[in-house]
């Protein structure tokens, strides 16, 4: 389960997600640089065109969502049941499985436009040398605000155009496109009063014109809401307040331990982490479960960086 969100403000824009899973993974910052192996076919390596900073776990240089140089922006959700792939490789095509695709768009595409094109030519592939293709579907912005969705069918990236901003998991995004026709009626502004058979009835207070915003953390309830907060944002936001705005969103997505429990061993399912990114200054943003703290990086920081490089983030908050 994720929830992934992007907007504008007045110099750039922000993307950001949370990540719930019902395992401890140990996330920690991820730096690779330009000129790295990243992305291994039978066929080729293919080395990143740009250096990004994101989120990585136990130390494999792999994406969960991060931003590059060029200001381009991606996130890796789960996508469970609804993703299929190819059985075997097709000669002439990147073939490749999920994790290592969206690594390879994320370090070699400067833009959505890219991200579009790279995506014909790779085939996801169920099983690659002993690598499986996991149910994932992608979503990436760039610095100009396009937003695409990628969505693996029969091997292929299908991609779809985002204009709300939004991903979260599973069904497919044009699914959820049209469930947004359910919530029509939602509005930031109240409606203070209303007639029952000539009876003034007012409101109790602030927030009737959200009435029946759903609240529960399945993918479609989260999409639904997620768009309605992004929809409303304003776009005129100074880059800390539209940062924090995006963490404030994203915290009504934050699943407590306790909330969701998925299986017969009783585990719970909660949110592991929040992170955002800011195109004007090339920023990563993260903060854990355990850690509410802010933990803040730049790419100009890494500018004499030549390997893989992973942080640990501060695991335990003093009270």
């Amino acid at each position: 389960m994720c929830t992934t969100i992007g907007f504008s403000y007045n110099n750039g824009y922000v993307f950001g997600r949370t990540l719930e899973v019902g395992a401890t993974l140990d996330n920690k910052l991820l730096f690779i640089p330009k000129n790295i192996d990243v992305t291994k076919t039978p066929d080729k390596t293919y080395q990143s065109k740009y250096s990004i900073l994101g989120s990585g776990f136990f130390n494999i240089p792999s994406f969960g969502e991060g931003i590059n140089e060029k200001g381009l922006m991606g996130s890796n959700n789960l996508f469970p049941g609804y993703a299929s792939f190819s059985d075997e490789p097709i000669k002439g095509m990147i073939n490749t499985t999920t994790s290592q695709a969206f690594d390879y768009l994320l370090t070699r595409c400067a833009n959505v436009n890219e991200v579009k094109k790279e995506a014909e030519n790779i085939n996801l592939v169920k099983q690659l040398n002993g690598d499986e293709s996991a149910s994932n579907h992608f979503f990436f912005m760039d610095e100009s605000g396009d937003k695409v969705v990628l969505e693996p069918k029969s091997g292929k990236l299908i991609a779809y155009t985002n204009p709300f901003g939004v991903l979260t998991n599973a069904p497919e995004f044009h699914w959820h496109q049209t469930n947004l026709k359910n919530y029509l009626n939602l509005k930031s502004e109240n409606t203070k009063e209303s007639q029952f058979n000539q009876q003034k009835v007012t409101q109790t207070g602030v927030g009737t014109g959200m009435l029946g915003l759903p609240g529960d953390f399945t993918p479609p309830s989260r999409f639904i809401r997620a768009a309605y907060y992004v929809s409303n944002t304003p776009k005129t936001m100074e880059r800390n307040s539209a940062l924090l705005q995006g963490f404030r969103i994203l915290a009504h997505f934050d699943i407590p331990e306790g909330a969701i429990i998925y299986n017969d061993k009783k585990q719970s399912h909660q949110t592991l982490y929040t992170s955002m990114m800011d195109t004007h200054k090339r920023s990563f943003h993260i903060k854990n479960r355990s850690n509410t703290y802010i933990h803040n990086f730049y790419l100009e920081d890494f500018v004499n960086e030549n390997e893989i490089t992973f942080i640990e983030l501060k695991k335990t908050m003093k009270l």
